[in-house]
C-alpha cells in the first residue's frame, strides 16, 4: 500500500477519478493491478490497471484485515 501522504497524488497521477470510476486507489499488488477501496461501500477491491474496471473488479473483502487474508490465499 501507498503511504498515507502520497494517495491523493497518486491518484491524480492516474486520473482515478476517470480511470476507475467509484474507487479510490490505496495501493498495487504490482501484478498489473492496482489495490483500492470503492467509495460507495468501503469495500477493498483488486482493479486491473489495464481493462474494463467494472467487469474485472474482483472483491477482496470489506477490511484490511480481510485484504491480508486475501494476499495469502494462493492464487
Amino acid at each position: 500500500m501507498w503511504p498515507l501522504d502520497k494517495l491523493i497524488g497518486i491518484n491524480n497521477d492516474y486520473e482515478a477519478a476517470e480511470n476507475y470510476p467509484g474507487f479510490f486507489l490505496i495501493g498495487t499488488y504490482e501484478i498489473g493491478e492496482a489495490c483500492a477501496i470503492e467509495k460507495a461501500t468501503g469495500a477493498i477491491y483488486t482493479l486491473p490497471f489495464i481493462g474494463n474496471v467494472q467487469e474485472d473488479a474482483v472483491f477482496v473483502g470489506k477490511s484490511v484485515d480481510e485484504q491480508l487474508v486475501y494476499l495469502k490465499e494462493a492464487w
